[in-house]
C-alpha cells in the first residue's frame, strides 16, 4: 500500500536566516504547497507565522489560508496545527480549536492536557464537530498511554485515534534513528479494541529523517516530511527546498 505523504514545510521555529527556503508568509506557504503537491505530497501540515516570522495561532488567518489553498491547490489536503510551540497555553489552544472551522487539525496530547482537568477536556471535545479530523501528536509512548486514558474515561467521545509519532524531538541534538519507532509500534501492537488507531503517521527530526521514514513505510505507516523536522537530504547535504526532501523520500521508497 502506498503511504500518504504529508509535507511540513515550515514548522514553528525555522527562520529564513537559517534557511532562505522556509516559507513564513501565507503566499510563500501556498507556493510551497503547490510545488510539493506536484512533487507527490498528498497533504500539508500548516503553521502560521506573524510579521516577525514567529509561530502564530490565529483562527481568522487560518480560515483565510484554508480558503486560499482550496482555491489555488484544491487537490492538496490541509492540516492546521494547534501546537503551542512553547508560546501558547492550553487555554489558547482550546480557544483556537473552538473558533476554527477546519476539516483537519493536529493536537499534541501533552500540550492540551497541561493544567486542564479531565472534565474540562471532556466538555471541550464534546463541543468540537464530529466531522473534525484530529491527529494526536505523540512524543513518546507515555503520551499514547495518556491518550488511551482519556479515551477510556470518555474524554474523547467516539473519536477515532489518528496518531502521529514524533521521533527525535527531545533528544539532545534533535536527531532521530529508526529504532525510536519501535516503542510506539510495540505499545500499539499490544492494544486491542478501541485502543487500536485508525491511522498512524511518523515524522523524524534531523539528518535521519528520510531513513526513519523509509522504515516507517515498510511498517505500513504514513509519512510526514519537511523543513519542520529537518533541512538535510539523505546524503547529508542541505536541501534547497521541501521538494528536495520529497524527491529523496520517493527515491528511498523506490517510488
Amino acid at each position: 500500500m502506498t503511504p500518504m505523504i504529508m509535507v511540513a514545510p515550515n514548522g514553528a521555529r525555522l527562520k529564513p536566516e537559517v534557511h532562505p527556503g522556509v516559507p513564513v508568509t501565507d503566499d510563500a506557504l501556498i507556493e510551497a504547497g503547490r510545488a510539493c503537491h506536484t512533487a507527490g505530497a498528498h497533504a500539508l501540515h500548516a503553521h502560521l507565522r506573524d510579521g516577525h516570522g514567529d509561530h502564530l495561532l490565529d483562527a481568522a488567518r487560518y480560515q483565510r489560508l484554508l480558503s486560499e489553498f482550496a482555491a489555488q491547490v484544491p487537490g492538496l489536503k490541509i492540516q492546521v496545527t494547534s501546537e503551542a510551540a512553547g508560546l501558547y497555553s492550553s487555554d489558547a489552544q482550546i480557544q483556537l480549536l473552538r473558533q476554527l472551522q477546519a476539516p483537519w487539525v493536529s493536537l499534541a496530547v501533552r500540550e492540551i492536557t497541561r493544567q486542564q482537568a479531565m472534565p474540562t477536556l471532556m466538555t471541550f471535545f464534546s463541543c468540537l464537530s464530529v466531522d473534525l479530523e484530529i491527529q494526536f501528536i505523540l512524543y513518546d509512548p507515555s503520551d499514547l498511554h495518556l491518550l488511551w486514558r482519556m479515551q477510556s474515561e470518555g474524554v474523547l467521545g467516539d473519536r477515532p485515534l489518528d496518531l502521529l509519532y514524533v521521533l527525535g524531538r527531545y533528544t539532545e541534538q534533535r536527531e532521530s534513528t529508526p529504532a525510536m519507532l519501535d516503542p510506539f509500534l510495540a505499545a500499539v501492537g499490544q492494544a486491542d479494541g478501541a485502543q487500536r488507531p485508525r491511522s498512524q503517521m511518523v515524522c523524524a527530526f534531523g539528518r535521519g529523517q528520510i531513513d526513519c521514514l523509509r522504515i516507517a513505510a515498510v511498517a505500513g505507516l504514513d509519512l510526514r516530511v519537511g523543513f519542520e523536522n529537518g533541512i538535510w537530504r539523505r546524503d547529508g547535504s542541505i536541501a534547497r527546498s521541501n521538494v528536495d526532501l520529497i524527491d529523496d523520500l520517493h527515491d528511498a521508497l523506490g517510488a
